[in-house]
């Protein structure tokens, strides 16, 4: 990766929160180095696999949460 744009520089461009100057010269290394294209492209793929995840949880782990907040919600009076 390019020595002067970190993990932590890609994470913050991806995000979209970095100053003007910082989004240039990490555009500009992802542009002109494979190395930090291709940490940008992982980062951009784990991001869209967590929104995905977070987007839509398995029918399992919906089950899972309202046993779960049915065994401890406190008695209802009737």
């Amino acid at each position: 990766m390019n020595e002067t744009v970190t993990l932590d520089h890609l994470i913050l461009y991806l995000y979209n929160e970095t100053e003007l100057s910082d989004t240039v010269m990490i555009q500009k290394a992802i542009d002109h180095d494979e190395e930090t294209a291709s940490e940008f492209e992982n980062l951009v793929a784990a991001r869209n696999l967590i929104d995905r995840t977070l987007m839509s949880p398995s029918s399992d782990s919906l089950a899972t949460v309202l046993a779960y907040a049915k065994l401890t919600a406190p008695l209802q009076s009737v």
